[in-house]
């Protein structure tokens, strides 16, 4: 019993204490006008404040570091992407000039009154009807050095792109080796095989080139952001 009095005694002196206190910080802020409490968490968040600033300042420096490093990168990806764009583009085009003048020959008026059989004057233009069959292999040649690029730079293109131009080339591989064979043939004169030859590429359907050529153009352009229609 004495022991629970002595505990009772002890409590009351704390809470007495601790009342005593709370009355004295409240007379010590009526006495200065503001609520110290309101002062002290203002403190604490001006100083956490401060830290937050530079923390942020610190983040967002590293940040700008880090665009400029990806715009440098992006920049030099876009910028060599669009060099494949454009060499593809030329090379498509220079396909499209080879077999266009290997078919337009078979309109040539000259073609019936030409001796295949005799090889072209010194001044004679490379681009002679009797040179056709050197403009053939000429063409294969660089058909099979453009698959070869276009398979090097295929993560340049989307799939379903790349496809579609791999399928071009195979198609004009085939009527190139037509055309080779024809060439190649003994058992015809020198003048059957260049009609020949002319009607197999006078024949051949160009459909597909077109559009494939025309679908990596408005890639191109899509990608430079030039505009499919003019205002």
């Amino acid at each position: 019993m004495e022991n629970w009095k002595i505990i009772f005694e002890w409590v009351s002196v704390v809470f007495g204490g601790i009342t005593g206190l709370t009355a004295i910080v409240f007379a010590i802020a009526r006495i200065f006008g503001r609520n110290l409490i309101d002062e002290w968490f203002a403190r604490r968040n001006k100083k956490y404040q401060a830290q937050l600033d530079k923390d942020l300042a610190a983040y967002k420096s590293i940040l700008d570091s880090r665009i400029e490093v990806l715009k440098i990168s992006y920049g030099n990806v876009f910028s060599e992407r669009m060099s494949i764009f454009k060499e593809a583009c030329i090379r498509m085009q220079k396909i499209e000039e080879y077999s266009t003048k290997l078919a337009a020959y078979k309109d040539y008026d000259c073609k019936d009154n030409v001796d295949f059989e005799k090889p072209c004057k010194p001044d004679c233009p490379k681009g002679c009807i009797v040179n056709y069959s050197e403009i053939v292999f000429e063409m294969r040649d660089y058909l099979l050095e453009t698959d070869n690029w276009f398979t090097s730079n295929e993560f340049f293109f989307s799939l379903d792109q790349y496809e579609e131009i791999l399928n071009i080339c195979l198609e004009f591989l085939g009527l190139l080796n037509q055309a080779i064979e024809v060439v190649r043939d003994l058992a015809l004169s020198e003048k059957e095989r260049a009609i020949k030859c002319f009607d197999i590429f006078a024949e051949f359907e160009m459909v597909k080139y077109r559009t494939a050529r025309k679908r990596l153009i408005e890639t191109f352009r899509y990608a430079l952001n030039v505009p499919l229609l003019s205002k």
